[in-house]
């Protein structure tokens, strides 16, 4: 633990990082309204993060209409705007394009996170300009036709302020054509310049709605037992590699399991349950060791817990456990999800992860490899601008070098052994 392992090198697929401190995928709503694609305030947002060797993993791109959502279920985007970035146009193409550059010129490599949000994608999106009057395929759609269940009596969860409707359950025939929007998509990621490519197939999202038997009910081939619930999951990979190949593929899962004592999960992404988690993630986390994938990233389910102020927040002092699927998976781990730089130094000293991603401190402090390999403090991340907006929360936190010079500061400051109460 005297030596720093966050700062020693490691070989992710192809490419070389000089650090295992990576940018997690983080949705911030900020993409142009009318385009859907990246703006030059989301260039300097990733410019700002980028390091010589260093990975950043896109905020979730969206593959097609039929897989996005729109976010104005927030309360803080209806009221100031934004939207999320897709990458089916030229336009988005040429948005990504400004984006990847910037990072490539600071020396930084750059994951997009591709994603078909599924059931949790709403119909509003049909009243897009860049979707109305076209055939587009539109949401909502799903495993099968069974909605979000809200887990009380205001409604849904996440914040939502409205019930999600019923989807449309998939035919079997129109997987072919999920893959083909997948294909599009990592076709127009190479030549918006990305590096690599991240399937989201986590957290309540369509791949999930598949691979969980909560919501996936079908007697077809996609269906039924693991290995057919799977199915469209690796048919997916299958085509995403004979775009951009096994080594720039990296793959996003949120293992949970369910308590041995009380039967409930440990975390519910968007009503996703499973009956038998553990299987099914031993099933398919085995079965990507077959691929010389780039790398496997592993949301902890303790990043659930996001409402506590950071010194008090006692969702970082909960163990990780989602690393014991190294057991089974033989190439790049990264760990995602309420991790601090103290028990990221601590999961890679152990063997757990080979990369830790970082997600909300990242967001506030742009200069965080710096910070912490120099133990400076870190910026306080402020929750209210995390979705939508403009500049405020966004690309407005200073780096450290900046701090001295500024008269008044708009972000508290915290000490990184002051993070969480196990670390008070």
């Amino acid at each position: 633990m005297k030596q720093n392992n966050l700062f020693t090198p490691l070989c992710v697929g192809k490419f070389d990082l000089s650090h295992r401190i990576v940018l997690a995928p983080l949705t911030r709503i900020r993409a142009d309204e009318d385009t859907l694609a990246p703006t030059k305030l989301n260039v300097e947002y990733y410019a700002q993060r980028a390091t010589p060797g260093g990975l950043l993993i896109s905020e979730a791109v969206y593959i097609s209409p039929e897989g996005m959502p729109i976010w104005s279920i927030y309360k803080n985007i209806k009221e100031n705007g934004g939207q999320a970035p897709g990458i089916w146009t030229s336009g988005q193409v040429q948005g990504w394009k400004m984006v990847t550059k910037a990072v490539h010129s600071k020396g930084g490599l750059i994951s997009c996170q591709l994603l078909h949000a599924g059931r949790v994608a709403q119909p509003e999106i049909a009243q897009h300009p860049l979707v109305k009057g076209t055939d587009l395929p539109i949401p909502s759609v799903s495993s099968s036709a069974i909605p979000i269940t809200p887990l009380d009596e205001k409604g849904n969860d996440y914040n939502w302020d409205q019930k999600s409707v019923t989807p449309r359950a998939l035919e079997t025939q129109e997987i072919a054509r999920i893959c083909s929007d997948y294909r599009l998509a990592a076709i127009n990621a190479l030549e918006a310049g990305f590096d690599l490519i991240e399937l989201h197939a986590a957290h309540g999202y369509l791949i999930e709605q598949f691979l969980c038997d909560g919501v996936n009910t079908r007697d077809d081939k996609y269906g039924g037992s693991i290995k057919n619930r799977a199915r469209i999951l690796f048919e997916v990979i299958e085509t995403l590699i004979d775009v951009v190949g096994e080594e720039r593929l990296g793959i996003r899962l949120s293992p949970v399991d369910n308590d041995p004592i009380t039967k409930q999960p440990n975390q519910i992404y968007f009503g996703v349950v499973h009956s038998k988690p553990e299987l099914s993630y031993e099933y398919v986390i085995s079965k990507l060791s077959d691929y010389n994938l780039a790398y496997l990233l592993l949301t902890e389910p303790r990043v659930g817990v996001l409402s506590n102020i950071p010194g008090k927040d006692n969702t970082f002092e909960v163990p990780s456990g989602n690393y014991k699927y190294r057991e089974i998976y033989q190439g790049t781990l990264i760990g995602a999800g309420g991790f601090t730089p103290l028990t990221a130094r601590k999961a890679l000293s152990e063997g757990n992860y080979d990369l830790i991603a970082f997600g909300r401190w990242f967001l506030s402090n742009p200069d965080l490899p710096e910070r912490i390999k120099n133990g400076y403090k870190l910026n306080v991340y402020d929750r209210d601008t995390f979705y939508g907006g403009n500049e405020i929360g966004y690309t407005d936190y200073p780096d450290y070098k900046s701090l001295s010079k500024m008269n008044k500061k708009r972000y508290k400051l915290i000490s990184q052994s002051s993070i969480g109460r196990s670390l008070s």
